[in-house]
């Protein structure tokens, strides 16, 4: 299993994961997206940087089955 993370609409935008993470697989989501920012599964390590950033623990780890 592989892990990476997303972010819920609990997500307040303040842009700590923004400026944690080492892959830049964050950026600010399209208009209408369901939380502020969003995260770029192909280049996110897992690494947990973001959920150990975040205030409201808006980054959370989804694991994805191997192909």
């Amino acid at each position: 299993m592989r892990s990476t993370f997303f972010v819920t609409d609990a997500c307040a935008g303040c842009g700590a994961c923004i400026k944690t993470c080492p892959e830049k697989a964050i950026q600010p989501a399209p208009r209408g997206y369901p939380s502020p920012l969003l995260i770029l599964e192909g280049r996110c390590s897992g690494c947990a940087e973001c959920a150990e950033v975040c205030p409201v623990s808006a980054c959370v780890e989804l694991l994805l089955e191997e192909e």
